[in-house]
């Protein structure tokens, strides 16, 4: 599905000490991901709509995200209809909670292999230094056998390279969309009429 929407950093709107993450669908294409075969309440968001959202967050301090909310604007064939309504405003909640839990557990997952990896990078460096250190004991004399001692400690240090990278950058990142996704599965939502005087608004979706 192609989509055009406006790309630019939303000015969010206030109302009632309440920040408003404004979204305009104008259809369900525009709003579910029909891949899914869950009921309308529990369906997977449209990537786009997904991801519009989830930045918005991201472009809220920490204290601001505690008075967000999100407002669907939706066409007058779809306002008019309750149970759509109510079925769009559940699937939101319920789609950032399923993401919560599925980032959660590949988080669990990915902790587990980045103890194993820094486990065998630690005991292949160790081996490394020592074979290191018995070729420059052995061979001190030798140009040629003293790089290779030098060979060994620089791959002992490589092989810490993917541990090391999850640890400092990795899982930082991983922890933040965590962050947002808990946030997002908590948010409250509520959907609204679109009218056309909203059409300068956050998002517009064609």
């Amino acid at each position: 599905m192609s989509l055009s929407a406006k790309m630019k950093t939303p000015e969010f709107s206030e109302e009632n000490g309440s920040i408003l993450i404004d979204v305009h669908i104008a259809s369900m294409d525009q709003f579910y991901n029909y891949l899914d075969p869950s009921p309308a309440d529990e369906k997977d968001l449209d990537e786009d709509t997904e991801t519009y959202i989830q930045n918005a967050v991201e472009d809220l301090t920490a204290e601001e995200r505690k008075r967000a909310k999100i407002v669907l604007y939706l066409g007058a064939d779809l306002y008019q209809n309750v149970s759509v309504r109510e079925n769009m405003e559940r699937a939101a909640t319920a789609n950032f909670a399923y993401r919560l839990k599925h980032e959660k557990r590949k988080y669990s997952y990915a902790m587990e292999r980045g103890k194993r990896y820094l486990a065998r990078g630690l005991v292949f460096l160790v081996i490394c230094l020592v074979v290191s250190s018995v070729f420059t004991r052995i061979f001190s004399e030798n140009d040629i056998n003293l790089a290779l001692a030098q060979s060994f400690v620089i791959i002992g240090w490589v092989a810490l390279w993917k541990p090391v990278e999850f640890y400092l950058y990795d899982r930082k990142d991983i922890l933040d969309e965590l962050e947002i996704l808990e946030v997002l599965s908590v948010m409250p939502v509520e959907t609204r009429r679109w009218y056309q005087g909203l059409e300068n608004e956050t998002l517009v979706l064609m």
